[in-house]
């Protein structure tokens, strides 16, 4: 009767971990991508933004150069996450004890070829790369029934990569038109707690269905499941899918100094997020059962977003842009589902399904920009950007995943060197306004706060011949 209790209350917890690292890959999209577009904050959708027009808007390919043009690009995510318990007022850090958890490298590789009335990309971004890693002592690894300290990992992390081909043709001699297609692949690392007050909530809310949720009777010594599904590898993840994305733009020169742009991002297509895992049932003795089975994320995609930006040459040194970007998060991670299948041991065959509300919001980001060129040489850029709603609501945050960093302030320089060979450093701060969680819910039973910001340096290389 016990294992049979156990095994039917695992149900519900796999989804929750769903929402782990989703915020990863807004983070990514409000940065930007190539020197110029990270120098803007991550704007710069109507202006000249060399190779990395292939995924932000391939129709500014035309804007380059005649010629071809690579470029490299590594910025570091430094994150600083606190989560508290406002019942304990214990505080715990994010921290990089893991192998592949933080700092976050985050790397770019671009090239692009302008012809007369057409231009060419391809490259390979890491469109996203962060994560938390809280370890396995604090707040975040001991259940509230029973107050039991498992001594389970509390971490997770999640990498996007997009590997782009654009084409951009210059359709009339004021309106140029881009499209690119992307091969992307997700991975997702989770390794979470939930306690038992949390799966009950899910069941009574009848969010789960199948052989492993049909609730007989609770077991009264279950305090919490955790569940892991972590590989630790550099860029896999425990849960994983391939498949394709892409872009459309337009920019429309309204004016020798001014251009308007439009963009639109497909949400992505990809497989079931896959992989092979763990879930522990712990009872109120610490108790370990283990259950080791095949979970899979069904339909996690990455977002549709549009985008419209103004870029203006305000003189012969002086630039500056703003971009209006709306990503459409709501449609892909309102709801999500999972499904779990038990390998081997007592459960083997076992299977179930279930659904989460993790309740994200649809993202409104405006960003500013300014460029200054003061000779041939140097060339210095400023930008600020600002996300107008929170991710996710209040009630779905959990300690186990960081909040969005709303704000961004960033700065970098860029140094020519024989015509040729462009070298650019620069730095992004971003912080958030702290989220609260009033508890007693599916995403926290104790009520907590959470506050992330960060420093991003970047540094990047581009060869025009």
């Amino acid at each position: 009767m016990r294992a049979a209790s156990i095994k039917k209350l695992l149900a519900p917890l796999i989804l929750a971990g769903a929402s782990t690292s989703n915020f990863a890959v807004e983070l990514g999209r409000i940065e930007g991508f190539g020197p110029v577009s990270r120098g803007f904050a991550g704007g710069g959708v109507a202006h000249a933004t060399g190779a990395a027009a292939i995924i932000l808007n391939p129709a500014e390919l035309l804007s380059n150069k005649p010629g071809h043009e690579f470029m490299v690009q590594v910025s570091e995510i430094q994150a600083a996450i606190d989560v508290r318990n406002e019942q304990t007022h214990e505080i715990v850090h994010t921290a990089n004890l893991g192998n592949n958890r933080g700092p976050y490298d985050l790397p770019e590789v671009a090239y692009s070829y302008r012809g007369d009335d057409w231009a060419f990309g391809a490259g390979i971004f890491a469109a996203a790369g962060f994560g938390i890693e809280y370890g396995r002592d604090s707040f975040l690894s001991t259940t509230t029934t029973g107050n039991v300290a498992t001594g389970l990992e509390s971490s997770g992390r999640l990498t996007a990569l997009r590997i782009p081909i654009a084409l951009a043709w210059q359709a009339r001699p004021t309106l140029r038109l881009g499209a690119a297609l992307d091969i992307v692949n997700l991975g997702l690392n989770i390794a979470t707690l939930y306690d038992a007050k949390q799966v009950r909530m899910l069941v009574q809310q009848d969010r789960a269905s199948g052989g492993l949720v049909t609730i007989v009777g609770a077991l009264p010594t279950l305090a919490g499941v955790h569940l892991d599904f972590v590989n630790d590898h550099p860029i896999a993840g425990g849960l994983s899918g391939w498949g394709i994305g892409g872009r459309v733009g337009a920019s429309w020169q309204v004016s020798p100094q001014t251009s308007l742009a439009l963009a639109y991002e497909f949400e992505t297509q990809l497989t079931d997020l896959r992989g092979k895992g763990r879930l522990t049932a712990v009872d109120i003795l610490n108790n370990h059962i283990p259950v080791d089975g095949l979970g899979r994320f069904e339909d996690m995609q990455l977002p549709a977003a549009f985008v419209v930006g103004v870029s203006h040459q305000a003189s012969t040194s002086v630039a500056v842009i703003a971009d209006l970007r709306r990503t459409y998060w709501r449609k892909m991670l309102g709801d999500a589902r999972f499904s779990y299948r038990a390998e081997g041991g007592l459960f083997d065959g076992q299977e179930m399904n279930a659904l989460l509300a993790l309740g994200f919001n649809n993202i409104t980001s405006l960003t500013l920009g300014a460029q200054w060129s003061p000779n041939d040489r140097w060339t210095f850029r400023s930008g600020a950007s600002h996300a107008v709603q929170q991710l996710v609501k209040d009630n779905n945050f959990s300690g186990a995943f960081p909040t969005l960093t709303r704000n961004h302030l960033v700065v970098n320089a860029s140094y020519l060197w024989q015509s040729q060979y462009e070298f650019t450093f620069g730095c992004t701060y971003a912080w958030t306004p702290p989220v609260h969680n009033p508890g007693n819910n599916t995403a926290s039973i104790p009520p907590i706060k959470g506050r992330n910001h960060q420093i991003t340096p970047v540094i990047s290389y581009r060869l025009a011949f």
